[in-house]
């Protein structure tokens, strides 16, 4: 497609070309000089893009304003204006910018050669750079707009399955953290101990009680966890401690005490009556 446009504009600058040397052509030898050389240079630039087209991007860019603009100067012919014209079409369909710089150019060389009956020719000029976006441009941004949404829409989707993952492999880390606790505790001393040290805790507290309760439950004021455990003799609470309340709203955290403070009854059977009657931490870390 690149290819076709190029070949568009080719096919401009050679009938641009024979357009200034049929206007000069009964003019005095000066006078086709003065027009005929630049037009050569224009036309050999023009066929220099189209073959090479990643080259020489200030020609693409401005080339035709500027030889036009100075060609049609040159001329002296009220007739050289009219070439502004095509290029109004042709640029402002891919790149307003320029039709609009083609567009002021029309306009200034219409008072420069009709004074102020240049005015009748802005509607001209206008309706032609109006008329140039194509619908099929309009069109095309639409799609552009939804394939860009589509991309949004996509990359949320993909956020959150990369989040998810995060906190499924956060999650494992815990609970392999608690594993390794786990099998390096040959007693429940030990094992209080390194599961602070791995999850760094402020204290780790074994509360006895002696009614049954299964739910687990946060103290903000004292930032702390109690985790109910089923003895083989009686209950306890499990009370982890957290340096900072902010730290009972990782919920990833909180899961993987619940689990620790469940494993408790691997090393504690029960306790005895005394210490149901004292309701004191019977054991602390």
């Amino acid at each position: 497609m690149l290819r076709d446009i190029n070949l568009i504009f080719l096919g401009f600058r050679v009938l641009s070309f024979l357009f200034y040397l049929l206007l000069v052509i009964d003019k005095p030898s000066l006078q086709k000089a003065v027009v005929v050389v630049p037009s050569v240079v224009y036309l050999l630039l023009g066929m220099y893009v189209y073959l090479y087209p990643g080259r020489f991007r200030l020609f693409k860019n401005y080339g035709d304003l500027f030889f036009l603009s100075l060609l049609t100067y040159l001329s002296g012919q009220k007739e050289a204006l009219f070439t502004l014209l095509p290029p109004i079409a042709l640029y402002a369909s891919r790149k307003i910018f320029y039709g609009l710089m083609f567009f002021w150019a029309g306009t200034a060389f219409g008072f420069y050669y009709y004074g102020y009956k240049g005015f009748i020719l802005i509607p001209l000029f206008l309706s032609l750079l109006v008329a140039s976006i194509h619908p099929d441009l309009v069109e095309a941004i639409a799609k552009e707009r939804r394939y860009v949404r589509k991309l949004r829409r996509a990359y949320r989707e993909q956020s959150r399955g990369i989040s998810g993952l995060e906190r499924e492999l956060s999650l494992k880390d815990k609970d392999s953290r608690l594993l390794e606790v786990l099998l390096n505790s040959p007693g429940v001393e030990e094992y209080l101990k390194n599961l602070k040290e791995a999850f760094s805790l402020k204290a780790i507290h074994l509360v006895p009680y002696k009614f049954s309760s299964t739910d687990s439950f946060t103290d903000s004021k004292n930032s702390s966890l109690y985790v109910p455990v089923k003895l083989e003799k009686g209950h306890v609470y499990v009370v982890f401690q957290f340096n900072s309340p902010l730290e009972l709203r990782d919920e990833e955290l909180i899961r993987t005490l619940e689990k620790a403070g469940k494993l408790i009854n691997i090393y504690v059977e029960g306790f005895e009556e005394k210490a149901y009657n004292k309701v004191n931490k019977v054991m602390a870390v």
